[in-house]
């Protein structure tokens, strides 16, 4: 069974990942519905179990977007490790370059992300407008019920399934795998990297975060191109959905202007300010990264 897809158009091998992916959710979300009523029964929700509701996303992630991966690496090449870019433990100077990266990002994220959240649709398109709200508005509802809870347990907790499972998994599927069957249809690497980061972005039903994660997906793509180790974009997202995560769990920070990324107008213009020599620093951490690559 072992490379048995490796020949295969790529239509085919993007056909297989699909379906795994379809088969992963349904029955990882079926066994965590399973566990959740045998141990409470049908006579309660789970928003009200925000434990459960933690397990459950933990299932899920690995169902959804680490188990397809690896057996579509496993299906589609004689080299699952190298196919993924399991290369190993990076060099410690990239670790530190790679965070230092998202750091300088942030201040970017921030203004696309005011820009995008500011986003209106002609009246003809309301009905459209209206589903995009409600899904942001779920998805929100959704992690503020797993953020929900005070003291160390529920941060780590939050810390290992919406920081650290989150950033496996998906680096795992859209990184690792998918940019390996998109590279099949096109060697440019911009157009690789770009058409992931969409995907990445359009997978979460957040319309008005779209344009931030499309950008930090795109950072993550380049990273496994220029290094070919998928350790590296893991940690980046780890390390942006861990100071999210620690953010929203302190009410002093979250409502901080700095760290939720609302600036308000009176900052708006120093913060651009900022955010310009943010991204003069942020072009020569990626000059950096690339030269330590290539003599790596």
């Amino acid at each position: 069974m072992k490379a048995l897809f490796t020949t295969q158009r790529t239509s085919m091998q993007l056909f297989i990942l699909i379906l795994l992916i379809a088969i992963g959710s349904l029955l990882s979300s079926l066994f965590g519905l399973g566990l959740f009523q045998l141990i409470y029964g049908t006579t309660t929700g789970m928003e009200q179990h925000p434990d459960m509701m933690r397990l459950f996303q933990f299932i899920t992630a690995v169902g959804t977007f680490l188990l397809p991966a690896l057996i579509t690496a496993w299906l589609c090449s004689d080299q699952p490790k190298n196919y993924l870019g399991i290369n190993g433990i990076p060099d410690g100077r990239l670790v530190i370059l790679v965070i230092a990266g998202m750091i300088l990002l942030n201040p970017i994220i921030s203004l696309t992300s005011m820009l995008n959240e500011s986003m209106q649709l002609p009246a003809w398109a309301a009905p459209v407008e209206n589903w995009m709200r409600q899904q942001e508005d779920l998805a929100q509802h959704f992690t503020n019920l797993l953020i929900d809870g005070e003291g160390i347990s529920p941060l780590f907790t939050n810390l290992i399934v919406i920081a650290l499972t989150a950033a496996v998994c998906e680096e795992f599927l859209f990184r690792g795998t998918l940019q390996q069957i998109i590279g099949r249809w096109t060697s440019n690497p911009h157009a690789i990297v770009w058409i992931c980061a969409i995907l990445f972005s359009a997978f979460h039903l957040q319309f008005y975060g779209f344009i931030p994660r499309m950008i930090l997906g795109a950072y993550f793509g380049y990273l496994i191109i220029w290094t070919r180790n998928i350790w590296l974009p893991v940690l980046a997202h780890f390390f942006n959905n861990a100071v999210s995560v620690i953010a929203m769990s302190d009410s002093e920070w979250k409502e901080s202007e700095w760290v939720s990324g609302k600036i308000s107008d009176a900052h708006l213009w120093p913060y651009i300010g900022l955010a310009v020599l943010a991204l003069i620093g942020f072009a020569f951490i990626i000059r950096y990264i690339r030269e330590l690559s290539i003599h790596a």
